[in-house]
């Protein structure tokens, strides 16, 4: 384990101590828990077609017509 300090406002400091005194943690496990909970979230996946070329009107049209890559 290393030693690190981190400089955060007052206010920040004193709802991590609380926070952590709530659960039963230390400040590090405190810290930890809220970084993991806040870790890199999966990236939302919006449609299903990909045409690889930029469509125009007529084109995207047919493409919803035909049921969208179905």
């Amino acid at each position: 384990m290393t030693v690190t300090t981190i400089k955060v406002p007052k206010r920040t400091r004193d709802r991590l101590h609380r926070l952590a005194k709530a659960e039963g943690l230390t400040l590090a496990q405190a810290i930890d828990k809220l970084i993991d909970a806040a870790g890199p979230r999966p990236r939302p996946s919006v449609g299903g077609f990909r045409s690889g070329h930029p469509l125009d009107a007529e084109a995207i049209d047919a493409e919803l017509a035909s049921g969208f890559g179905a």
